[in-house]
């Protein structure tokens, strides 16, 4: 019995209507300036790519049956020498596909050179070198390339340690890595 009169004073302030009107401030009804604008501010100002979608037309975790709808019927289906995946290889890129999803882009010099690059659809042009042009300053500087973040999506362009010549380009998930 103790136990529900206490519940009942516990919450009788809720059950019952307050008898005063509160008063509420007009500071709180006062127009606060729009986030927006921060927002948009910051949107604009960096001329580089701001995010990693695909690669030679392949979107990292696109399923295997987009794959094959956008690429067509690969070249050869192989094994992949690191993880426990097929790779899909087709005649202007590799893609990785594991569990019915695409978890990695390649591209290799001589299929950029015959086909081109693609990167969200801008072309990028290993011939030029223009990849510090369109992608900014790299976030990492590793041993074999340059590896560049855009949220999860990591590029990375593999370089000649002796030539400093591109030696391919994988789009990947950067947290599984």
């Amino acid at each position: 019995m103790n136990i529900v009169i206490l519940l009942l004073s516990l919450l009788s302030p809720y059950l019952t209507p307050s008898p005063q009107k509160e008063h509420v401030p007009a500071a709180l009804f006062y127009m606060q300036p729009p986030v927006v604008l921060a927002i948009e501010r910051s949107m604009g100002v960096s001329p580089y790519i701001s995010s990693f979608n695909s690669l030679a037309g392949a979107s990292l975790y696109m399923s295997e049956e987009e794959l094959l709808l956008a690429k067509g019927s690969p070249l050869s289906i192989a094994p992949d020498p690191w993880q426990e995946c097929l790779e899909y290889q087709y005649a202007d890129m590799s893609a990785g596909v594991c569990e019915g999803a695409v978890l990695y882009v390649h591209v290799t010099p001589a299929q950029a050179g015959q086909y081109g690059l693609q990167l969200n659809e801008e072309k990028l042009d290993p011939a030029r070198n223009n990849f510090q042009e369109l992608l900014g300053t790299p976030d990492f500087v590793a041993e074999d390339g340059d590896v560049y973040l855009r949220g999860s999506a990591a590029l990375k362009i593999y370089r000649n340690p002796q030539t400093g010549e591109w030696e391919g380009i994988d789009l990947f998930d950067g947290n599984s890595s």
